[in-house]
């Protein structure tokens, strides 16, 4: 993998996660805490230059852990894994995508993982398959971590986890804490202010 800190690519993702993702003020939360700025990766990895440059950091990021898949938790985990698969086709090896549902549909397959399919011909989300589980935003870290137990279930290896964005508010730690290797792309400080994830573990 290069060196994050000299890799362009990622200093043009990160300007403009900053420009487009982040937004300065007094927000709420999901968990109901307060914060001064709101992160929406979504507003990048759904343009085009924002897509690619995500899809073609977590191919980098991901593909020494040799796995074969990347996804997460709806709905960020969609985007991601779509962005990363797409990018995968142009250099090396595939990493086909799946998508941990909320809650099984309720109607055809009753799914509560969607997939692509597998050119070994056997399902993508199967006994043995090495995955990589990703998520646009972790603070808390619940989203990605049933993300992460609903592939276990499945008789997949989790080898890695990332993440677009880690707030820093205990979800990268909780993360390790329970044996992944969490490594997200960006930090954000309690302003909003991003960084490169130096890989060092913090």
């Amino acid at each position: 993998m290069p060196d994050p800190e000299r890799d362009p690519r990622l200093h043009e993702l990160q300007a403009l996660l900053q420009e487009r993702s982040i937004a300065k003020g007094d927000f709420v939360l999901t968990s109901g805490a307060r914060s001064h700025y709101y992160c929406d990766t979504k507003a990048t990895v759904l343009s085009p230059r924002g897509s690619r440059l995500i899809g073609e950091a977590l191919c980098e990021q991901l593909r020494p852990f040799g796995v074969d898949a990347v996804g997460g938790p709806e709905v960020g985990g969609a985007y991601l894994a779509t962005a990363a698969s797409v990018a995968s086709d142009h250099n090396g090896p595939p990493l086909f995508g799946f998508l941990v549902r909320n809650k099984a549909k309720g109607h055809g397959t009753t799914a509560k993982i969607d997939v692509s399919y597998h050119p070994d011909g056997r399902r993508l989300i199967v006994e043995g398959r090495r995955v990589a589980v990703v998520d646009d935003v972790v603070t808390s870290a619940g989203s990605i971590i049933r993300a992460i137990e609903a592939v276990e279930a499945e008789g997949c290896e989790v080898a890695a986890v990332s993440a677009v964005v880690d707030r820093q508010e205990g979800g990268g730690d909780r993360l390790r804490g329970l044996g992944y290797d969490f490594r997200p792309l960006f930090l954000a400080d309690n302003e909003g202010d991003l960084t490169l994830y130096s890989g060092d573990g913090r």
